[in-house]
Protein backbone atom coordinates (compact mmCIF):
# COMPACT_ATOMS: atom_id res chain seq x y z
CA UNK A 1 0.00 0.00 0.00
CA UNK A 2 1.20 3.53 -1.11
CA UNK A 3 1.88 6.03 1.50
CA UNK A 4 1.21 9.02 -1.30
CA UNK A 5 -2.51 11.06 0.18
CA UNK A 6 -2.51 10.56 -3.40
CA UNK A 7 -2.55 6.93 -4.38
CA UNK A 8 -4.43 5.85 -1.04
CA UNK A 9 -7.38 7.72 -2.23
CA UNK A 10 -7.37 5.71 -5.10
CA UNK A 11 -6.54 2.63 -3.52
CA UNK A 12 -9.64 3.19 -0.91
CA UNK A 13 -11.88 4.26 -3.65
CA UNK A 14 -10.87 0.83 -5.81
CA UNK A 15 -11.59 -1.19 -2.66
CA UNK A 16 -14.69 0.30 -2.32
CA UNK A 17 -15.58 0.07 -5.35
CA UNK A 18 -14.72 -3.91 -5.40
CA UNK A 19 -16.44 -4.62 -1.78
CA UNK A 20 -19.84 -2.98 -3.49
CA UNK A 21 -19.15 -5.54 -6.41
CA UNK A 22 -19.19 -7.85 -3.73
CA UNK A 23 -22.03 -7.21 -1.94
CA UNK A 24 -24.42 -7.36 -4.91
CA UNK A 25 -25.45 -10.56 -5.41
CA UNK A 26 -28.78 -9.82 -7.50
CA UNK A 27 -28.08 -11.98 -10.54
CA UNK A 28 -28.59 -15.08 -9.00
CA UNK A 29 -31.85 -14.28 -8.11
CA UNK A 30 -32.65 -13.35 -11.46
CA UNK A 31 -31.74 -16.41 -13.21
CA UNK A 32 -33.20 -18.16 -10.84
CA UNK A 33 -36.54 -16.58 -10.74
CA UNK A 34 -36.55 -16.28 -14.30
CA UNK A 35 -36.21 -20.05 -14.59
CA UNK A 36 -38.99 -20.18 -12.05
CA UNK A 37 -41.60 -17.98 -14.08
CA UNK A 38 -40.59 -19.85 -17.16
CA UNK A 39 -41.04 -23.35 -16.09
CA UNK A 40 -44.76 -22.28 -14.80
CA UNK A 41 -45.55 -21.67 -18.69
CA UNK A 42 -46.89 -25.21 -19.10
CA UNK A 43 -49.84 -23.92 -16.59
CA UNK A 44 -51.21 -21.61 -18.76
CA UNK A 45 -51.31 -23.59 -22.17
CA UNK A 46 -54.96 -23.50 -23.34
CA UNK A 47 -56.66 -26.95 -23.33
CA UNK A 48 -59.09 -27.46 -26.69
CA UNK A 49 -62.16 -30.39 -26.57
CA UNK A 50 -64.46 -31.91 -28.97
CA UNK A 51 -67.91 -31.93 -28.18
CA UNK A 52 -69.43 -34.99 -26.60
CA UNK A 53 -70.35 -37.41 -29.47
CA UNK A 54 -68.82 -35.28 -32.12
CA UNK A 55 -66.02 -37.00 -34.35
CA UNK A 56 -62.65 -35.47 -33.71
CA UNK A 57 -61.53 -35.23 -37.46
CA UNK A 58 -64.54 -33.51 -38.72
CA UNK A 59 -64.70 -31.09 -35.85
CA UNK A 60 -62.75 -28.60 -34.84
CA UNK A 61 -61.36 -28.31 -31.18
CA UNK A 62 -62.83 -25.87 -28.70
CA UNK A 63 -61.64 -24.76 -25.49
CA UNK A 64 -62.93 -26.38 -22.99
CA UNK A 65 -65.82 -25.30 -20.58
CA UNK A 66 -65.44 -25.26 -17.16
CA UNK A 67 -67.50 -24.34 -14.04
CA UNK A 68 -66.04 -22.82 -10.72
CA UNK A 69 -68.30 -24.98 -9.25
CA UNK A 70 -66.45 -27.99 -10.09
CA UNK A 71 -62.92 -26.81 -8.98
CA UNK A 72 -61.47 -28.01 -5.22
CA UNK A 73 -62.07 -26.37 -2.19
CA UNK A 74 -58.40 -25.31 -2.28
CA UNK A 75 -59.44 -23.30 -5.50
CA UNK A 76 -61.63 -21.36 -3.81
CA UNK A 77 -60.28 -20.94 -0.61
CA UNK A 78 -57.19 -19.35 -2.45
CA UNK A 79 -59.71 -17.13 -5.03
CA UNK A 80 -62.56 -16.08 -2.95
CA UNK A 81 -63.52 -13.53 -5.37
CA UNK A 82 -62.96 -15.53 -8.28
CA UNK A 83 -61.18 -15.02 -11.34
CA UNK A 84 -61.28 -12.87 -14.14
CA UNK A 85 -61.24 -14.43 -17.02
CA UNK A 86 -61.51 -11.59 -19.37
CA UNK A 87 -58.08 -10.83 -20.07
CA UNK A 88 -57.09 -10.81 -24.22
CA UNK A 89 -54.21 -13.60 -23.00
CA UNK A 90 -56.09 -15.53 -21.29
CA UNK A 91 -59.35 -15.96 -23.33
CA UNK A 92 -59.04 -19.81 -23.12
CA UNK A 93 -57.58 -20.04 -20.06
CA UNK A 94 -58.65 -22.58 -17.65
CA UNK A 95 -58.34 -22.15 -14.36
CA UNK A 96 -56.17 -24.88 -12.14
CA UNK A 97 -55.54 -25.43 -8.77
CA UNK A 98 -51.94 -27.01 -10.30
CA UNK A 99 -51.01 -23.44 -10.95
CA UNK A 100 -51.58 -22.49 -7.70
CA UNK A 101 -49.68 -25.24 -5.66
CA UNK A 102 -46.53 -24.43 -8.08
CA UNK A 103 -46.16 -21.07 -7.62
CA UNK A 104 -46.57 -21.50 -3.97
CA UNK A 105 -43.91 -23.37 -3.88
CA UNK A 106 -41.85 -22.12 -6.10
CA UNK A 107 -41.96 -18.63 -5.08
CA UNK A 108 -41.10 -20.12 -0.85
CA UNK A 109 -38.41 -21.82 -2.32
CA UNK A 110 -36.76 -19.75 -4.10
CA UNK A 111 -37.25 -16.92 -1.42
CA UNK A 112 -35.60 -19.40 0.96
CA UNK A 113 -32.39 -20.05 -1.78
CA UNK A 114 -32.03 -15.90 -1.85
CA UNK A 115 -31.47 -15.59 1.36
CA UNK A 116 -29.20 -18.91 2.01
CA UNK A 117 -27.29 -17.11 -1.28
CA UNK A 118 -26.98 -13.50 0.50
CA UNK A 119 -26.06 -15.40 3.49
CA UNK A 120 -23.44 -17.60 2.09
CA UNK A 121 -22.15 -14.96 0.28
CA UNK A 122 -21.28 -12.69 3.36
CA UNK A 123 -19.54 -15.65 4.86
CA UNK A 124 -17.58 -16.23 1.95
CA UNK A 125 -16.52 -12.12 0.63
CA UNK A 126 -17.31 -10.38 4.28
CA UNK A 127 -19.40 -8.02 2.82
CA UNK A 128 -23.13 -8.60 3.92
CA UNK A 129 -26.32 -7.38 2.10
CA UNK A 130 -29.48 -7.85 5.14
CA UNK A 131 -31.98 -9.86 3.92
CA UNK A 132 -34.49 -8.99 6.66
CA UNK A 133 -36.39 -6.03 4.84
CA UNK A 134 -36.87 -8.76 1.96
CA UNK A 135 -37.57 -11.71 4.26
CA UNK A 136 -40.16 -9.48 5.87
CA UNK A 137 -41.88 -8.40 2.44
CA UNK A 138 -41.83 -11.97 0.90
CA UNK A 139 -43.11 -13.33 3.53
CA UNK A 140 -45.85 -10.94 3.48
CA UNK A 141 -46.73 -10.91 0.15
CA UNK A 142 -46.75 -15.16 0.36
CA UNK A 143 -48.90 -15.39 3.46
CA UNK A 144 -51.47 -12.51 2.70
CA UNK A 145 -52.91 -14.03 -0.12
CA UNK A 146 -53.04 -17.45 1.36
CA UNK A 147 -54.45 -16.72 4.64
CA UNK A 148 -54.82 -12.97 5.22
CA UNK A 149 -57.28 -12.98 1.76
CA UNK A 150 -59.43 -15.34 2.05
CA UNK A 151 -60.06 -14.74 6.11
CA UNK A 152 -61.18 -11.65 5.65
CA UNK A 153 -63.23 -12.62 2.18
CA UNK A 154 -64.98 -15.20 4.61
CA UNK A 155 -64.94 -13.44 7.34
CA UNK A 156 -65.44 -9.93 7.31
CA UNK A 157 -65.81 -8.79 3.63
CA UNK A 158 -68.23 -11.44 2.80
CA UNK A 159 -70.28 -10.05 5.50
CA UNK A 160 -70.06 -6.88 6.33
CA UNK A 161 -69.95 -5.73 2.36
CA UNK A 162 -66.84 -4.02 0.90
CA UNK A 163 -68.24 -0.94 1.57
CA UNK A 164 -68.11 -0.93 5.21
CA UNK A 165 -65.00 -3.74 5.55
CA UNK A 166 -62.75 -1.51 2.87
CA UNK A 167 -62.67 1.68 5.14
CA UNK A 168 -62.39 -0.21 8.73
CA UNK A 169 -59.51 -2.65 7.11
CA UNK A 170 -57.68 0.11 6.43
CA UNK A 171 -57.93 2.10 9.46
CA UNK A 172 -56.67 -0.34 11.40
CA UNK A 173 -53.57 -0.95 9.15
CA UNK A 174 -53.42 2.50 9.16
CA UNK A 175 -53.83 2.59 13.22
CA UNK A 176 -51.52 -0.57 13.54
CA UNK A 177 -48.51 0.73 11.68
CA UNK A 178 -48.30 4.68 11.72
CA UNK A 179 -46.76 4.93 15.35
CA UNK A 180 -44.59 1.94 14.83
CA UNK A 181 -43.05 3.56 11.54
CA UNK A 182 -43.36 6.62 9.13
CA UNK A 183 -45.59 6.99 6.90
CA UNK A 184 -44.07 5.58 3.97
CA UNK A 185 -44.35 2.14 5.73
CA UNK A 186 -47.66 2.77 6.23
CA UNK A 187 -48.36 3.20 2.75
CA UNK A 188 -46.48 0.41 1.38
CA UNK A 189 -48.90 -1.78 3.68
CA UNK A 190 -51.53 -0.55 2.38
CA UNK A 191 -49.89 -0.97 -1.16
CA UNK A 192 -48.80 -4.99 -0.61
CA UNK A 193 -52.48 -5.31 1.10
CA UNK A 194 -54.18 -4.36 -2.27
CA UNK A 195 -51.74 -5.89 -4.13
CA UNK A 196 -52.54 -9.04 -2.01
CA UNK A 197 -56.35 -8.86 -2.66
CA UNK A 198 -55.20 -8.55 -6.71
CA UNK A 199 -52.97 -11.62 -7.09
CA UNK A 200 -56.25 -13.61 -6.08
CA UNK A 201 -57.79 -12.21 -8.78
CA UNK A 202 -56.14 -11.84 -11.87
CA UNK A 203 -54.46 -15.37 -13.18
CA UNK A 204 -51.34 -13.63 -13.51
CA UNK A 205 -51.09 -12.46 -9.96
CA UNK A 206 -48.23 -14.58 -8.50
CA UNK A 207 -46.02 -12.72 -10.81
CA UNK A 208 -46.65 -9.37 -8.78
CA UNK A 209 -45.84 -11.34 -5.82
CA UNK A 210 -42.68 -12.05 -7.23
CA UNK A 211 -42.28 -8.30 -8.04
CA UNK A 212 -43.22 -7.04 -4.75
CA UNK A 213 -40.21 -9.71 -3.73
CA UNK A 214 -37.93 -7.97 -6.24
CA UNK A 215 -38.69 -4.44 -5.90
CA UNK A 216 -37.62 -5.18 -1.97
CA UNK A 217 -34.77 -6.73 -3.01
CA UNK A 218 -33.44 -3.76 -5.33
CA UNK A 219 -34.31 -1.00 -2.31
CA UNK A 220 -31.64 -3.46 -0.30
CA UNK A 221 -29.22 -3.53 -3.60
CA UNK A 222 -29.68 -0.06 -4.54
CA UNK A 223 -27.60 -0.82 -7.89
CA UNK A 224 -28.90 0.59 -11.59
CA UNK A 225 -28.82 -2.62 -12.93
CA UNK A 226 -31.31 -4.57 -10.18
CA UNK A 227 -33.58 -1.64 -10.37
CA UNK A 228 -34.03 -0.98 -14.09
CA UNK A 229 -34.58 -4.75 -14.14
CA UNK A 230 -37.04 -4.92 -11.71
CA UNK A 231 -38.72 -2.24 -13.00
CA UNK A 232 -38.98 -3.77 -16.61
CA UNK A 233 -39.87 -6.73 -15.21
CA UNK A 234 -43.20 -5.02 -13.79
CA UNK A 235 -43.98 -3.05 -16.94
CA UNK A 236 -43.31 -6.07 -18.78
CA UNK A 237 -45.89 -8.12 -16.77
CA UNK A 238 -48.74 -5.99 -17.47
CA UNK A 239 -47.72 -4.94 -20.68
CA UNK A 240 -48.15 -8.80 -21.94
CA UNK A 241 -51.41 -9.09 -19.64
CA UNK A 242 -52.97 -5.86 -20.53
CA UNK A 243 -52.27 -4.65 -23.83
CA UNK A 244 -54.79 -6.78 -25.91
CA UNK A 245 -57.50 -3.88 -24.12
CA UNK A 246 -55.88 -1.77 -26.13
CA UNK A 247 -55.60 -3.35 -29.29
CA UNK A 248 -52.71 -5.07 -29.44
CA UNK A 249 -52.48 -8.83 -29.75
CA UNK A 250 -49.74 -11.19 -29.91
CA UNK A 251 -49.47 -13.85 -32.63
CA UNK A 252 -51.93 -16.78 -32.10
CA UNK A 253 -48.96 -19.38 -31.63
CA UNK A 254 -47.71 -17.67 -28.63
CA UNK A 255 -50.48 -15.68 -26.99
CA UNK A 256 -50.69 -18.63 -24.05
CA UNK A 257 -47.50 -18.12 -23.20
CA UNK A 258 -45.89 -14.59 -23.50
CA UNK A 259 -47.64 -14.07 -20.41
CA UNK A 260 -44.70 -16.20 -18.22
CA UNK A 261 -41.65 -16.43 -21.29
CA UNK A 262 -41.50 -12.57 -21.96
CA UNK A 263 -41.05 -11.79 -18.13
CA UNK A 264 -38.66 -14.44 -18.00
CA UNK A 265 -36.83 -13.36 -20.65
CA UNK A 266 -36.13 -9.70 -18.78
CA UNK A 267 -35.24 -11.38 -15.31
CA UNK A 268 -32.42 -13.44 -17.25
CA UNK A 269 -31.32 -11.02 -19.52
CA UNK A 270 -31.13 -9.14 -16.50
CA UNK A 271 -29.08 -11.82 -14.25
CA UNK A 272 -26.74 -12.29 -16.96
CA UNK A 273 -26.33 -8.66 -16.89
CA UNK A 274 -25.29 -8.33 -13.52
CA UNK A 275 -23.09 -11.53 -13.56
CA UNK A 276 -20.88 -10.05 -16.00
CA UNK A 277 -20.66 -6.43 -14.83
CA UNK A 278 -19.99 -8.39 -11.55
CA UNK A 279 -16.75 -10.14 -13.11
CA UNK A 280 -15.78 -6.87 -15.01
CA UNK A 281 -15.21 -5.13 -11.43
CA UNK A 282 -13.51 -7.36 -10.10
Amino acid sequence: MTEDPKGLLVELGAMRKRARADRHGYWLPFLLFGLITLAATPFYAPRFCVPSGQNPELVEPQPCSWNSADMPWLYHWLHPAGQVMNSPVFSHFQPNIAADVYWIVALLCGYLAVVWWYRWRAAQVGVETPTRLYAQVTIFMLVLPLVGVPVLSELFFGRAGWQIALPITVAVIVAATWRVRSVGFTLAVLVLFALAHFVTVYQYGPLFVLAAGLAGLAYLERNVVCTVTVAIFTATVLFVNEAGRFGFYWPLGVEHFASTAVPAFVLLVGGIIGSVRREMTR
